[in-house]
């Protein structure tokens, strides 16, 4: 990633941090308002479920420059939401409602080209656990 998209996503998730457990609750309830089939993927305590969301994201910001350390990582958790029944097409919903949510939370701060930075961690992000879901099957 170039480092001016670097700095945007670092940047507006510096924003979010404070206030990460209302902006990933606000997120799951709209996921699951929106999209309730994928309710049932999530088994556990949903409090949980964000803090390893919130977790994967600060993993994800801190490795935008060199992401090859945790690409094993991110192909374990792909290999992972595939066991609980993630598909492929769930990948776009999560994403429309992160955006959107990125979008409430940081209302003007979240521009354009911020909306693009994150689109584009997210789209790394999702190929990656696409590609260990893939390797788990062989």
């Amino acid at each position: 990633m170039n480092p001016e998209n670097a700095a945007l996503v670092r940047a507006s998730w510096a924003e979010i941090v404070p206030v990460r457990k209302q902006v990933c609750t606000e997120f799951y309830q709209r996921l699951f308002q929106r999209y309730p089939e994928l309710r049932a993927l999530f088994k556990g305590d949903i409090e949980h479920q964000t803090g390893l969301f919130v977790t994967m994201l600060n993993t994800v910001v801190s490795s935008l420059e060199n992401r090859d350390p945790v690409v094993p990582l991110i192909k374990t958790v792909g290999a992972r939401h595939a066991d609980y029944g993630v598909e492929h097409g769930d990948y776009d919903k999560f994403v429309e409602v992160l955006m959107e949510t990125f979008a409430d939370a940081l209302g003007e701060r979240f521009t354009p080209e911020t909306r693009a930075a994150w689109a584009t961690v997210y789209a790394d992000l999702a190929a990656t656990m696409r590609q260990g879901a893939e390797e788990s099957l062989h």
